[in-house]
């Protein structure tokens, strides 16, 4: 009896880590910026230009922040500045080497570049840190891969 309690815990705290894994490493505060809430506006009105000067501005007090990185890049890219993107999406996995939405960002830029091997790295990527819970990210990135190859 008392092996079967060991299993069951043993199955109970890799399911608890599993999906824990699979939330990201996003931090509200960084989200609660009011810089930040005010670049993320600019981001919904598609003024890129804009939410490039906000999020730039917001990186004075969130150097650290992987999700403030991931939207420079988001900008970025719809602005065309493709390099730029490129970029700040690098730097976003480099802080957060699972950050998801960095994760499939990158692989629409690989995409837009052409080079749908790099965005295929990138949808391995997060097919690995979103199982067993599948997430958007990697639905997203696989869907626009497949609409690429067609």
């Amino acid at each position: 009896m008392f092996r079967f309690f060991i299993k069951v815990s043993i199955i109970i705290s890799l399911c608890c880590n599993l999906s824990y894994a699979n939330l990201g490493d996003i931090d509200d505060d960084d989200l609660e910026h009011p810089i930040v809430t005010e670049g993320k506006a600019a981001l919904q009105q598609e003024n890129w230009e804009g939410a490039i000067l906000l999020f730039e501005k917001a990186l004075e007090d969130l150097s650290g922040s992987a999700d403030v990185q991931n939207f420079l890049g988001y900008a970025y890219r719809k602005s065309g500045n493709l390099d730029k993107a490129l970029e700040h999406y690098e730097l976003a996995l480099g802080i957060n080497p699972n950050h998801k939405g960095a994760l499939e960002y990158l692989g629409e830029a690989y995409i837009t570049l052409g080079d749908l091997n790099n965005a295929n790295v990138q949808l391995k990527h997060l097919k690995r840190i979103c199982s067993p819970i599948p997430c958007e990210e990697a639905k997203e990135l696989e869907l626009a891969i497949k609409r690429a190859t067609n």
